[in-house]
């Protein structure tokens, strides 16, 4: 049974996602941006792609920082820093200038994830966090195909226009984190949260001392590390996305110079691949993902997922070469097959790790989650890049393809590990629980010590 609180967290989260459509539109076009209208040569467009990725792996310390509290607080200024801040782009002349704005948005981006998932993981039933999501992805990915066809026209007429196009969809991105951390808070929720979110999160103050400094940079990845020493069905998980990861990451580089360089494709071409087409299946297919993953575990979904995506490269390396005088069909064909497999991936890697969790620590392993984003995201677009400098394209892509099926085979694996209705999360929290330290329902609760009992089969 749906319960009030579940119905008001539905709405406002589909209605916050209208916005981030809008900046979904414009996000998968930065890299695009800097290649057309700045001329910006590959290794800055690398550099950039890496930033991004890297980026990621401040989830770690949000999370950490959100363990104690105020997350709703933290989205608001991750939304400011990580989307209102592009208003400055008209200051923009050069493209080292937009990577260096790029990287305020990178810095502050990391925040959203964790802050998101611990209060989708409050507030929704385990039941319907994966329907709920994919219905966000239909709004979210419909509205990022209809603002394409305005940006990618404006770009279009005029590539320079995208000064005065990223501070709009800066500003009404930022509608995203705002709305979201207006969502009600459930009876019983541990996580403090200030009703004033626009306060500003207080920081540790002081001298600095440097052995402190230290242990404190370090202390989430050895959380982190323990947490896989325990719950080694995450460390699979985690372990077949990273290899799906350094796949996708490879081409994050490559895929703006292919389409730049060697198709010589124009900006409403690229937008309608890119985002366009790219988004439709995301949309049309995320509600059915969703639905589906909350029936056969986030594992079995990755494996079929993962499979279907290695296409994807392989229809970029030989179908241009087949159509040789429609380069844009050879685009719009592999973004259709993209968006295909990446309906079940958008669904898997936002809420999947809650899949994992145990009570109260959906933020902190969507944390972990989101950091190995950058430990990968930092490997992929170096290999991509010297790939394509030492070889070429093709063999970019045929990589990349090897590397989707080694995932998709290691989530079979994974899943038949699970068994059909796996749920190692309650297992994670047992452990904790059993060894005497804090329970899992605290929203602190941190791993169980690494020598405890591993996880590997589900409760049935």
């Amino acid at each position: 049974m749906t319960t009030d609180l579940e119905r008001i967290t539905t709405r406002r989260y589909l209605q916050a996602m209208v916005f981030q459509g809008i900046w979904t539109a414009g996000l998968y076009l930065f890299p695009f941006v800097l290649a057309k209208s700045l001329g910006a040569p590959g290794w800055l467009i690398t550099v950039t792609v890496i930033m991004e990725t890297t980026g990621l792996m401040l989830a770690l310390y949000w999370g950490q920082l959100m363990a104690a509290g105020g997350r709703r607080r933290w989205l608001v200024w991750g939304g400011l820093g990580g989307r209102a801040v592009l208003i400055a782009t008209p200051l923009v002349q050069t493209a080292g200038q937009f990577s260096l704005l790029l990287a305020v948005v990178y810095f502050f981006s990391a925040v959203i994830y964790p802050a998101q998932n611990g209060i989708l993981q409050a507030n929704l039933s385990p039941e319907r966090r994966g329907a709920v999501y994919g219905r966000g992805a239909l709004v979210q990915f419909l509205t990022a195909a209809a603002a394409s066809l305005a940006v990618g026209g404006f770009l279009e007429r005029d590539p320079d226009l995208f000064r005065w196009v990223y501070p709009v969809l800066g500003v009404l991105g930022f509608g995203y984190p705002l709305m979201l951390s207006r969502v009600p808070r459930p009876a019983g929720d541990l996580a403090y949260d200030p009703d004033r979110v626009f306060v500003v999160p207080r920081l540790p103050l002081g001298p600095v001392r440097w052995r402190r400094l230290a242990g404190a940079l370090a202390t989430p990845f050895r959380e982190a590390a323990a947490t896989f020493r325990v719950d080694r069905a995450f460390f699979r998980f985690e372990t077949n996305f990273t290899i799906y990861g350094v796949a996708i990451m490879m081409l994050s580089p490559v895929v703006p110079l292919y389409f730049a360089n060697e198709l010589h494709l124009g900006y409403r071409e690229i937008a309608n691949s890119r985002v366009l087409i790219a988004s439709l299946g995301v949309a049309v297919l995320g509600p059915f993902a969703g639905v589906l993953m909350d029936r056969i575990h986030p594992a079995r979904l990755c494996a079929w997922s993962f499979a279907w995506i290695a296409l994807f490269p392989l229809t970029l390396a030989f179908l241009p070469r087949l159509l040789p005088a429609s380069p844009a069909a050879a685009a719009y064909t592999a973004f259709a097959i993209y968006s295909i497999g990446m309906a079940g991936i958008n669904v898997t890697w936002n809420v999947g790790s809650i899949a994992f969790a145990p009570p109260g620590q959906g933020g902190y392993y969507q944390g972990i989650h989101v950091a190995m984003v950058g430990l990968r995201g930092l490997a992929g677009p170096l290999i991509g890049f010297g790939m394509l400098r030492l070889f070429g394209y093709r063999e970019v892509f045929v990589l990349s393809a090897l590397c989707f099926a080694a995932s998709a085979a290691g989530s079979v694996l994974l899943a038949r590990r699970l068994g059909r209705s796996g749920a190692p999360g309650p297992v994670a929290a047992a452990v904790v629980e059993a060894d005497g330290r804090r329970p899992a329902s605290d929203a602190r609760a941190r791993p169980a010590r690494p020598d405890a009992t591993s996880v590997d089969k589900p409760v049935s």
